[in-house]
């Protein structure tokens, strides 16, 4: 690929942030998906490619997912959690699909980072004290790495290209969300190149009975006013159930909109989900409403709020913000099922 999109200068800004180094932490978001372990894993590679005899990518929280915990052990990605690392040893870190300071980023506030490459709404200060390349207008920031392995000419093995096609896959629904020309070029390359038997093992997982617990409960306590679907988990065993059933129950024909919720560590946890745009919009006033942060991109969106009160009253107060935001105050409530 031409160098239309700037990697040539953002590859060497890169390399300038984190060469030389011995070792270097690759850390993802708390509860990472298949696009941050794709960008972690192809980050990996390349600093392997330019001499870097240790990169350990970490993570904060813990993974429930059973496609992505499907995709570590296929594609024999070394991860461990961020409490199992010494973090004087490494001499750069580098954050991936995530923004330091964000609150999804088990990394203490008076660590000096060296890199971060994301695609997520965040305006770094001018004068920031570390290399970043954010490009919002990506569906997944392993469209960024990829081009960084292509402009810098290393090789990628059909398990990376597995890892990368898959990372990109996931985080645009399948190229049905907040896709644009370069996340199409990286998708078709990572295409000829990858292991398509271990990307159906990895998207056609065996599943816990955990899931067809949250499931049930997604449904059955699903309910929709008009073109919004709502639906709330209650406590859940891992933040990725939250996302996932909200993929799910947004499959309804008739839905502009879904909002799922659960609780998690004294946290109430919300995804949403949009079939034509602004999920990060809504998700940031949801959250603004309510006292918590939020945001996302055009089609899909998350947030924390802090649970301060009795729960009842808490959700009473998010169905009340959730019919004001998507201005549905007056459609009936129903329930799905």
């Amino acid at each position: 690929m031409r160098d239309k999109y700037g990697y040539n200068h953002k590859l060497r800004g890169f390399r300038e942030a984190v060469m030389p180094a011995s070792s270097v932490l690759i850390l993802t978001h708390d509860y990472p998906d298949p696009d941050c372990l794709a960008s972690a894993c192809g980050i990996s590679e390349l600093l392997s490619f330019w001499g870097v005899t240790s990169s350990v990518i970490s993570f904060g929280g813990f993974i429930g997912r059973a496609e992505n915990r499907a995709m570590i052990r296929l594609l024999n990605i070394n991860i461990i959690p961020f409490v199992l690392t010494e973090i004087t040893e490494f001499d750069k870190i580098v954050l991936v699909d995530c923004y330091p300071g964000q609150g999804n980023v088990s990394l203490p506030p008076d660590i000096a980072i060296h890199a971060v490459i994301d695609h997520h709404h965040n305006v770094p200060p001018p004068d920031a004290p570390f290399f970043y390349d954010i490009r919002e207008n990506y569906g997944a920031a392993t469209t960024i790495v990829t081009s960084y392995l292509i402009e810098a000419k290393c090789p990628v093995p059909p398990k990376l290209a597995t890892a990368l096609f898959y990372g990109i896959n996931a985080d645009t629904g399948g190229m049905r969300r907040n896709v644009s020309d370069r996340d199409i070029e990286c998708y078709r390359l990572m295409f000829d190149i990858m292991d398509y038997r271990l990307l159906s093992e990895i998207q056609n997982p065996d599943r816990e009975v955990e899931f067809f617990r949250m499931l049930n409960r997604a449904t059955g306590a699903a309910v929709t006013y008009d073109n919004v679907g709502y639906t709330h988990l209650g406590n859940v065993t891992a933040p990725d159930y939250i996302s996932e059933m909200a993929d799910l129950i947004h499959s309804l024909e008739k839905l502009e909109w879904t909002v799922c919720t659960g609780i998690f560590k004294n946290q109430l946890y919300f995804s949403i989900r949009s079939k034509s745009n602004s999920a990060g919009v809504m998700a940031q006033r949801l959250a603004a409403a309510m006292g918590g942060n939020g945001g996302g991109r055009l089609r899909a969106a998350a947030g924390q709020l802090p649970i301060k009160t009795e729960i009842n009253i808490l959700l009473a107060k998010l169905e009340l913000s959730i019919r004001e935001i998507f201005n549905i105050k007056d459609a009936p409530k129903e329930s799905l099922l």
